[in-house]
C-alpha cells in the first residue's frame, strides 16, 4: 500500500510541475517577478521566447514522464491480472479433455 501512495504522489508531482512549467512562462507572473526588478540586465534573457520555450519543454517532459508512469503501471497490473487468471484456471476440464487438441492430432496415424 505504501508503494501505491508514493507512486500516486510521484505522478501528481510530475504532472503538477509539468503543467506549472508549461503555463507560467507565458503568463503575467513570469513578466513581473523579483529577478526582473532586481537584475534589469537579465530582462532580455528571461523574457526571450527561446528561454520561455525551453522552460515549456521541460514542463512537457515532466507531463510525459507522469503519463508514461501511469501507463506502465496500468500495463504491469494488467499483465499481472492475466498471469493470475491463467494460473488459477484449471488446465483440463472434465468432459472437454480433447476440446483444445486439433482434429488431426486425434486422427489415427496413416500407414505408409
Amino acid at each position: 500500500m505504501e508503494d501505491r501512495q508514493w507512486f500516486v504522489l510521484y505522478v501528481l508531482v510530475c504532472l503538477e510541475v509539468g503543467f506549472f512549467l508549461i503555463l507560467v512562462p507565458w503568463s503575467a507572473i513570469w513578466e513581473r517577478n523579483y529577478f526582473l526588478e532586481a537584475f534589469p540586465n537579465l530582462r532580455p534573457v528571461l523574457l526571450s521566447p527561446t528561454l520561455r520555450g525551453a522552460v515549456c519543454g521541460l514542463g512537457l517532459a515532466n507531463v510525459y514522464l507522469g503519463v508514461t508512469e501511469i501507463l506502465n503501471r496500468l500495463r504491469a497490473s494488467g499483465a499481472r491480472a492475466v498471469e493470475q487468471a491463467l494460473q488459477s484456471e484449471p488446465t483440463s476440464r472434465p468432459g472437454n479433455a480433447n476440446r483444445d487438441v486439433p482434429a488431426k492430432a486425434l486422427a489415427a496415424p496413416k500407414e505408409r
